[in-house]
């Protein structure tokens, strides 16, 4: 297929009134008699990507993202080595502890930043969530609108 839009990515239907006051919904406008085309209202239902904070973007592959993955581990670790042996285990991992907190927080903000939910530099978990709630939403809207105008095409049959 060429540079346009797939076919599977939009559908299009016309709704129209016969004169004895059915509603009709065909997939062509070729399919609307002459007489109804004015009053003929046209459906779009276009396809929406599916965003999914779970997948990795693009922008790094599996490989680049364990390997950052394994370098912030061998940072902690060389953290942990490094700290006097005389600190209290309490501060160590309190020290290990903010680290790691750290490099979640600049993770999930990389992950917000290149799905283009934010631009800030650390996210929390909770605004991970948050996002997730949000699409929830707005795809649960989406499906109940679906199902109304399908629910209203039904009734006026």
């Amino acid at each position: 297929m060429g540079e346009g839009k797939s076919v599977e990515s939009q559908a299009v239907y016309y709704r129209f009134r016969d004169t004895s006051g059915r509603t009709h919904i065909v997939d062509s406008l070729d399919s609307v008699p002459q007489a109804a085309r004015l009053q003929a209202q046209r459906i779009e239902y276009q396809a929406q990507p599916a965003a999914s904070l779970l997948s990795l973007p693009r922008t790094l592959s599996t490989w680049q993202t364990f390997g950052l993955g394994f370098s912030a581990a061998l940072l902690v670790t060389f953290l942990f080595r490094r700290l006097p042996g005389t600190m209290r285990l309490a501060l160590r991992f309190g020290v290990i502890g903010a680290v790691v907190v750290l490099l979640v927080g600049a993770y999930l903000g990389w992950m917000r930043r290149a799905s283009g939910l934010s631009s800030s530099a650390l996210a929390s978990p909770t605004a991970v969530i948050d996002d997730a709630k949000d699409a929830v939403a707005k795809m649960n809207a989406r499906m109940a609108a679906e199902q109304a105008e399908i629910k209203e095409a039904e009734q006026a049959k």
